[in-house]
C-alpha cells in the first residue's frame, strides 16, 4: 500500500489505522476529518496509545474549510 501525498496547508477527510497490537484500538480505523496537512505532512495520533497510526486513503476536501 503506497503513503498518500500531501500537498501543504489543505485539509483532507482521512482514515487511519491503528497497527499497535498492544492498543486496545489495534486494527480499528477511524476518521479524521477535517485533517490538515501542515506543510504537506500528517500524522494521525492514537488517542489511547500515542502511537502513529497508519494513513489508509486521504481525500482532498473541496470546498476547503474556511474557519475564522
Amino acid at each position: 500500500m503506497s503513503t498518500p501525498v500531501f500537498e501543504p496547508a489543505l485539509y483532507y477527510d482521512v482514515t487511519a489505522r491503528d497497527d499497535n497490537d498492544a492498543c486496545e484500538n489495534s486494527g480499528k480505523e477511524f476518521e479524521v476529518n477535517p485533517c490538515y496537512s501542515n506543510a504537506g505532512t500528517v500524522i494521525v495520533e492514537c488517542g489511547l496509545c500515542r502511537q502513529h497510526m497508519t494513513i489508509i486513503s486521504a481525500v482532498l476536501l473541496d470546498p476547503q474549510p474556511v474557519f475564522s
